[in-house]
């Protein structure tokens, strides 16, 4: 969060009105010359900045801090008489004369910034500039070009790159089939690149969203563990919003086709009129902690999203809210006699049970 408007200040020189010079009048006997030369001198002048958009401010560097782009304003607090101010901000930009400027610093490194205001002929600086740290990006952070990423992380997506348009910004990221990601991210394999990239979903690390909210823009996915060397099948990672579905989405694209990269999961199953993201499953194939796995009718075993009734199947007007039988092994018929609440196909008689569908040959409805 921006914090809250911070300044520093230093008391410099002084400002005659009639061209007497500065003098310490204290100890000069009080007679009618003294007290007029008194009233034709103004205060000693004095200058400071106020600075609004930092992520942190320490105000004894004084230091203001925050990542790329870091959006800044300025504004001179001090004497009345000045009206005439230069500001420089030291990254190599050209200095400006406005009073209140405001600038963003684009790229990660440290900067001072410094005001000279002044009145007349007289002008004043403060005796330590303003220094404004730009601080690398994390893993799974926003950005636009590679400079803005922390060691070892790239700009993925960034614009031009032909990612998915979900990808208003590029992410800060690196390859992780070989190498581990920074601590507060996670490896998760996702597809990316440009449509017509037919390739299997790149190992990335992304920020990690199981103990920590997603930046603005950014939600949580379900994803494929992508390390060389698991513990688990599942990861959660932070994506832009709008590129895949996650678990029980549905996938269909405009063309009607099953679209796999649709899907955090990697796998859009042909279930129901829309389609809905999913993934195998069997006792050795988990399912993520929000899908159970089940047996369809016609011997398929995926990983469909729990659910209690049949609002939480979204608006697929094929599915429902159903007790599936449980995969296993147990029973001669691939399960072991269990059931579980996922959302599935709904069941029929006929085809009134099934709008704008079919009732199939295992009496569930199907596309037509």
């Amino acid at each position: 969060m921006a914090s809250a408007r911070q300044s520093f200040a230093v008391v410099v020189g002084c400002l005659t009105l009639v061209g007497a010079g500065c003098r310490d009048h204290g100890s000069a006997p009080r007679d009618a010359a003294t007290d007029a030369i008194k009233a034709d001198v103004t205060s000693p002048l004095s200058i400071s900045i106020s600075v609004t958009g930092c992520t942190t401010y320490d105000a004894t560097v004084p230091l203001c801090a925050g990542p790329p782009p870091l959006g800044l304003s300025f504004a001179p607090i001090g004497s009345p008489e000045l009206t005439q101010f230069r500001w420089n901000f030291g990254d190599d930009t050209p200095e400006t004369t406005e009073r209140a400027p405001s600038h963003t610093y684009a790229h990660i490194g440290e900067y001072e910034v410094v005001v000279k205001g002044g009145a007349g002929t007289s002008s004043v600086v403060p005796p330590d500039p303003l220094k404004v740290r730009v601080e690398a990006l994390a893993t799974g952070a926003p950005c636009d070009v590679d400079a803005q990423c922390g060691a070892g992380l790239t700009c993925t997506c960034a614009q031009g790159t032909g990612c998915a348009r979900a990808f208003i910004r590029g992410v800060c990221s690196a390859a992780c089939d070989t190498a581990a990601c920074q601590p507060n991210a996670v490896c998760g394999a996702v597809a990316v690149g440009p449509p017509a990239d037919a390739g299997p979903p790149s190992p990335l690390c992304l920020a990690s969203c199981e103990t920590a909210a997603c930046a603005p823009g950014f939600v949580c996915r379900t994803l494929p563990v992508g390390s060389t060397a698991p513990a688990s099948r599942w990861t959660h990672g932070c994506l832009p919003l709008g590129l895949v579905g996650d678990v029980g989405a549905s996938c269909r694209d405009a063309n009607e086709a099953l679209a796999d990269r649709a899907c955090a999961t990697g796998a859009c199953a042909d279930v129901g009129a829309l389609g809905v993201c999913s993934a195998d499953c069997d006792d050795t194939l988990a399912c993520p902690a929000q899908a159970s796995c089940a047996r369809l009718a016609d011997g398929r075993q995926l990983c469909l999203l729990s659910c209690r009734v049949d609002a939480d199947c979204g608006g697929d007007p094929l599915v429902a809210c159903a007790q599936t039988p449980a995969a296993g092994t147990g029973g001669t018929d691939g399960t072991d006699g269990s059931t579980v609440s996922v959302c599935a196909p709904r069941s029929c008689a006929n085809d009134n049970a099934c709008p704008s569908g079919l009732c199939g040959p295992n009496a569930f409805c199907v596309r037509k």
